[in-house]
């Protein structure tokens, strides 16, 4: 379903982040003019399901760079107050916070509605090391949304209960429906898409994932349902009681999208203390 912006690879088909697989920061100015010579898709995100007309997620947000004047979508994020957004560090390491906006309660990334919000300011975790550790960032942003509680809202980041295996668990965002995420083979949505999946445990991932750290969780379905290029940044919620919260963060996969293989997410609950310090 959404694979990140895999950009980072190792190896054809090894692991990427999820974004298009490249070294170090994403050139965003060269990622849109290949993208603008792809022929276009509203095809469905792998394996996940477009929101209805008049269902929104109130908490997900468009990270879009500014390019010539025109808003590109190129990962997702989460409000987790009205003047602070969740993203991974992959997304925005190396860019230009004003060349960076956020637009948030849209459910249609061609929708003339939502807010639009500038980011003025970058803060990524400073042990991040891509692919293996601490791929979280928190964004400021101007001026703060207005949570209406229905179309724009912020989802709960706190706690520190770790997340095991089976936990359901659902992913939210405008990446790749084609199993392959980048180049003219990657197909985008417009309508925001969602998937139901599973947790498993970190013992588990690791048969696949071999340089997993406890920074990070995994969840997997069948083959054709998973994260893609696009869904990089994007939120991983969970029900904990009666409450919506966030235990992850679109970080990496393999290559090849909804593969069967795990996505990697960042583990949210170990960085509570240094998100509580950023609000």
């Amino acid at each position: 379903m959404f694979l990140r912006p895999w950009l980072l690879c190792l190896l054809a088909v090894g692991l990427c982040s999820l974004w298009p697989c490249t070294e170090g920061a994403l050139d965003l100015e060269a990622y849109f003019e290949a993208l603008d010579k792809a022929p276009e898709s509203q095809e469905r995100v792998v394996g996940g399901y477009s929101v209805g007309n008049e269902e929104y997620i109130p908490y997900q947000i468009s990270l879009q760079y500014n390019k010539d004047g025109d808003y590109r979508h190129f990962c997702g994020g989460s409000i987790i107050s009205p003047n602070r957004i969740l993203t991974a560090a992959h997304c925005v390491e190396g860019q230009k916070p004003d060349k960076l906006s956020i637009l948030a309660g849209i459910n249609d990334l061609g929708s003339k509605e939502g807010s639009r919000s500038q980011v003025t300011a970058i803060d990524y975790h400073s042990n991040y090391v891509p692919l293996k550790s601490s791929d979280i960032a928190i964004l400021n942003i101007e001026p703060p949304l207005e949570l209406d509680g229905q179309r724009i809202d912020k989802i709960d980041v706190t706690g520190y209960e770790a997340v095991g295996g089976k936990q359901a668990v659902l992913l939210s965002g405008w990446g790749s429906v084609h199993h392959f995420g980048n180049g003219i083979l990657a197909k985008y949505p417009k309508r925001l898409q969602k998937l139901d999946y599973t947790t498993i445990t970190n013992e588990e991932c690791k048969r696949t994932m071999e340089n997993l750290s406890d920074t990070e969780i995994c969840a997997v379905e069948r083959f054709g349902k998973g994260a893609c290029n696009g869904d990089s940044g994007g939120p991983l919620i969970m029900r904990r009681e009666d409450q919506l919260v966030q235990v992850g963060i679109v970080s990496y996969g393999t290559a090849f999208c909804a593969s069967s293989a795990p996505d990697v997410y960042t583990r949210v609950t170990m960085f509570d203390d240094w998100i509580k310090e950023r609000f």
